[in-house]
């Protein structure tokens, strides 16, 4: 490399460094420096959209599987007459300008590279698809390939599995804390699937010739067998977990349905599949206040349980009065006032419910969410609050939310919040 070429990298790479942390950032890119070798072959392969990647790898891939190891112009267009012939002719160029292919003039025939016949031999292994990342035993043969061919790479390929030892251990927690059924039986089958390759890990672990000073390697091998060792702790707690699971499990229709089949059911089910079963259940629900997705189906559980007394009261408001302890600090209720003189000074024409709601602050917003319903059931309640203390509840209003229960986006300081399609206008009085 140039020297111009050298502080061209250089400069790129510090447009991503902090300043105070440059030397630790080039030392930890240095260690990676060696994919540099392969680096324009990977952005023609990965550094563009789905489509072309796919088209390119599936062209890489067939040179790789076909019978032949060189073809002529015309074989790889017979080859590929599945591609249009200007696609087809650019992208065996730029195959061939970034060391993909490599053409022979004099014979008039292409090769894949040797560097490209390396790379499609590890890449190749991603038509495995799902397997790959579920099988235990990829993660085995990287060490035993790094063994066999002397590679000098066994710490890291020890760390590799090291941490996916780890992950498993802590899925395996957190599904035990859980309680989850559905969720402990998921990891178990995982277990399973890791557990299968221990005993074959430790024999390969015992064959590692590691240097009685290497204490970075020596390290790395202890970790992978404690990991085994409490992999193996939790197949054994969850296995007692399953036999009293599987005591407790009931039968719940005719065909054998139990509570695992509907956790897997509810849990794999996207959002809106799951709303538009609950669709027929929200007439049970005073309003959709604030939807956050997090809580909304807890939330919606709570009021779905209430139990529903049928005295004339509306919703089942709560209107029992609570007295305060008397207190010496002045008690202002900001956001109950804000939102007081708001209403007082409204028109008498129909104004959209989100100019009061579209406020900065999140807790203010959920209040005035709470308190428009209350006020819009005053009517139900059979109440006339003219000449009361509160200072919403004196204020006469009509007050209407849409009954499609269809919501409506709202910007709030660049955070698009959702709110049912509501309005409210002042009236001269409770009677009107």
């Amino acid at each position: 490399m140039s020297e111009e070429e050298k502080k061209e990298k250089e400069g790129g790479i510090k447009d991503y460094l902090h300043p105070d942390h440059m030397n630790y950032g080039m030392a930890e890119l240095g260690q990676v420096d060696s994919v540099g070798f392969f680096l324009p072959m990977l952005l023609e392969l990965f550094n563009v959209n789905a489509t072309r990647t796919k088209v390119v790898y599936s062209i890489l891939y067939s040179l790789m599987i076909d019978d032949r190891v060189r073809w002529t112009r015309a074989e790889l267009d017979d080859k590929f007459h599945w591609i249009k012939s200007g696609q087809r002719s650019y992208l065996l160029q730029r195959l061939s300008n970034v060391e993909w292919l490599e053409y022979f003039r004099e014979q008039g025939v292409y090769m894949i590279t040797d560097k490209g016949e390396a790379i499609m031999r590890i890449l190749s292994r991603f038509n495995l698809g799902e397997t790959i990342v579920e099988n235990e035993g990829a993660a085995l043969a990287e060490i035993e390939v790094s063994m066999m061919l002397d590679l000098g790479d066994m710490p890291d390929r020890l760390k590799f599995l090291r941490n996916r030892l780890s992950k498993h251990t802590m899925r395996a927690q957190t599904a035990l804390e859980s309680e989850s059924a559905y969720r402990i039986l998921e990891i178990y089958q995982q277990l399973q699937s890791a557990h299968r390759w221990a005993e074959q890990t430790r024999e390969t672990l015992d064959q590692i010739d590691v240097p009685d000073d290497d204490g970075e390697q020596w390290s790395a091998i202890r970790s992978v067998h404690s990991n085994l060792a409490t992999l193996h702790n939790q197949i054994s707690e969850m296995q007692m977990v399953m036999q009293d699971i599987q005591y407790k499990q009931i039968n719940i229709a005719k065909y054998g349905l139990t509570h695992l089949d509907f956790d897997n059911y509810l849990i794999n089910s996207s959002l809106d599949h799951l709303a538009n079963i609950m669709s027929h259940h929200m007439e049970l629900l005073p309003h959709p206040f604030l939807l956050l997705e997090d809580i909304a189906f807890a939330e919606a559980g709570d009021i779905i349980d209430r139990e529903i007394v049928d005295d004339g009261m509306g919703r089942g408001w709560e209107t029992d009065v609570s007295d305060l302890e008397p207190t010496d600090e002045d008690g202002v209720a900001f956001e109950t006032d804000r939102l007081a003189d708001i209403l007082k000074k409204s028109s008498k024409d129909w104004v959209d419910m989100a100019e009061i709601m579209n406020v900065p602050r999140w807790d203010e917003t959920a209040y005035r969410f709470q308190i428009m319903p209350m006020l819009a059931d005053l009517k139900d309640l059979n109440r006339t609050m003219e000449g009361g203390e509160d200072p919403l509840l004196a204020i006469p209003l009509d007050i209407e939310f849409s009954q499609s229960g269809e919501l409506v986006e709202m910007d709030v300081e660049g955070e698009t919040q959702l709110m049912t399609q509501s309005r409210y206008k002042r009236k001269d009085s409770f009677d009107e």
